[in-house]
């Protein structure tokens, strides 16, 4: 009888271990305890700023309820040179590298610090490394994506900072900038004339269900 006991448990306790494993992901709970905020520097090299901003929490290219929030980053844009190479934006590992996620043969990868996860899509190549290597801030990990119509070629990379609970989702990077790369961004976003066309409705880096999104 106690034999017929324990294969009964074992039986229900199967079932059991995906819908852990599935609820430990969801929730994540060391990002709900106290832990350091995170210091980041921006995904791109100073010397190579971008041209062109999509901001996070726009509607116009990232419409609702497609996309239940807006845009859930920020993406960087370039109209010129060859390459642009992309950077961690703090020490980590590497979660995720996969091709054609977001895009057909552009590259995503994921990487996390502690309770953050930085996340790069729709890059042309990545560094390579095998998921779980560690990386260094300033390393790296791959090259904006090229795109080109019959016209001409731009470049163009989707960055995100964001929670390791899928609870508290994506969070507006400015606050979480070191005092450079907020510098950085917000002399780029200035130059964006007033009347552009996504500016002039979303004025903030991060606006609409973003704007100011960060932990309490």
């Amino acid at each position: 009888m106690k034999r017929k006991w324990k294969w009964l448990l074992l039986l229900l306790l199967i079932p059991a271990v995906p819908l852990l494993f599935f609820a430990w992901k969801l929730f994540y709970p060391p990002a709900f305890l106290p832990h350091q905020k995170i210091i980041i520097r921006v995904p791109y090299e100073f010397t190579d700023p971008p041209t062109g901003i999509i901001p996070m929490g726009e509607t116009i290219y990232h419409p609702k309820p497609k996309v239940p929030h807006g845009h859930p980053g920020i993406d960087f844009g370039w109209t010129t040179g060859e390459k642009h190479v992309m950077l961690a934006s703090t020490d980590g590992v590497l979660v995720s590298a996969k091709q054609g996620a977001s895009e057909p043969g552009k590259w995503d990868i994921e990487i996390q610090a502690g309770v953050y996860l930085l996340r790069y899509k729709e890059m042309d190549d990545y560094s390579g490394l095998k998921v779980g290597s560690s990386i260094k801030e300033g390393d790296t990990v791959g090259h904006a994506g090229r795109y080109c119509d019959q016209q001409h070629c731009w470049f163009n990379i989707h960055w995100e900072l964001a929670s390791a609970s899928t609870i508290l989702d994506r969070f507006c990077p400015v606050n979480y900038f070191d005092s450079q790369s907020k510098t950085s961004i917000e002399n780029i976003w200035v130059k964006v004339p007033a009347d552009d066309k996504i500016k002039s409705k979303f004025p903030d880096l991060c606006s609409g269900d973003y704007n100011a999104k960060e932990e309490k």
